[in-house]
């Protein structure tokens, strides 16, 4: 049973759509230096970028807001983004959450050794009126990524859709801060669309949590880059990493933001990409269809008795 899962979960995890995090395809790797030490240079980087630039925020014919960022002039009496409150700087706290695949650990992988605790800059110009991004969806963006000089590394003004497990981390864990916007007919274009009232904010990205030193081929970033992106989050698509039919986000039991950690049958591997989470040899897939072979909505899934609420079946190994 196991390797019958192990098959399926690698077909399903080579079909993720590839962005903008480092491919195999990278520049050549420098030696890396060590992450708390170079965090501190990037923090002090980030927080002087901050202290030294303005905000300005324009819309377009829509009113969709359009941030843009410069330097303060020698003696300009701009507010600093530290100082603006309009829209007031944040900031969030987090680990490094990227993992590494081999030929002896290709599903779950293992999670890099980083021992910093990153502060992550951000700015909310819109927050969106729609669907929140979690961390392991596909999300409908537009964006532009520039370095603190000022330097354009990458520009998709239009929506491409990018997977949540593939980008670098500072953008995976910002990103949930946002979400969606709504798609309307536009007028002006039969049978086109406009993207309106979705969410709009500036990321600013240590490199630990970015490319690090191992920045993609041919780009203009350079190893140990901060990196700032302008993000426009359109919509979102609620993945199923492993197919079983549960969504990935709902099989986060604990609620903790931590897929990983969620194992209901001790397999090792993660219920979000375990065919059969609670190890009875049947699949989840089979377990949560109802008698013509539908299946159920997810707050319907019966337990072993038969009724809703209490343990789901499909978590349930003593169901028969």
């Amino acid at each position: 049973m196991t390797r019958i899962k192990l098959f399926f979960i690698a077909i399903v995890s080579s079909t993720v759509l590839f962005s903008c995090k480092k491919d195999d395809d990278s520049a050549s790797v420098v030696p890396p230096r060590d992450r708390a030490t170079q965090y501190a240079s990037d923090i002090a980087d980030i927080e002087s970028y901050l202290k030294t630039h303005y905000l300005t925020v324009t819309t377009d014919a829509n009113n969709n807001p359009i941030p843009a960022i410069t330097a303060i002039p020698e003696g300009g009496s701009q507010v600093s983004i530290w100082n603006q409150t309009e829209y007031p700087l944040q900031f969030k706290m987090v680990k490094n959450d990227l993992r590494t695949y081999s030929t002896a650990d290709p599903i779950v992988g293992k999670l890099i050794e980083d021992p910093v605790e990153y502060k992550l800059y951000y700015i909310k110009i819109r927050e969106g009126v729609g669907q929140p991004a979690r961390l392991l969806d596909s999300t409908l963006v537009t964006y532009k990524g520039h370095l603190l000089d000022g330097t354009q590394f990458d520009y998709r003004p239009n929506p491409i859709w990018l997977s949540q497990e593939r980008v670098v981390s500072g953008w995976r864990n910002l990103m949930t801060e946002f979400k969606t916007g709504n798609a309307i007919d536009d007028p002006s274009n039969p049978g086109g669309t406009l993207l309106t009232d979705y969410g709009v904010g500036l990321l600013f990205i240590p490199s630990g949590l970015g490319y690090y030193n191992s920045p993609p081929s041919g780009s203009s970033v350079q190893a140990y880059s901060p990196l700032v992106f302008n993000l426009n989050l359109h919509s979102v698509k609620y993945t199923d990493a492993d197919g079983d039919g549960i969504l990935s986000y709902l099989e986060d039991l604990n609620g903790n933001g931590n897929y990983y950690d969620d194992d209901t049958d001790g397999d090792g591997i993660p219920d979000f990409l375990d065919v059969d989470d609670d190890g009875d040899g049947t699949r989840t897939r089979t377990e949560i269809k109802d008698s013509f072979g539908n299946l159920y909505p997810f707050d319907l899934i019966p337990n072993c008795a038969g009724t809703t609420g209490g343990l789901k079946r499909y978590l349930d190994p003593s169901c028969e």
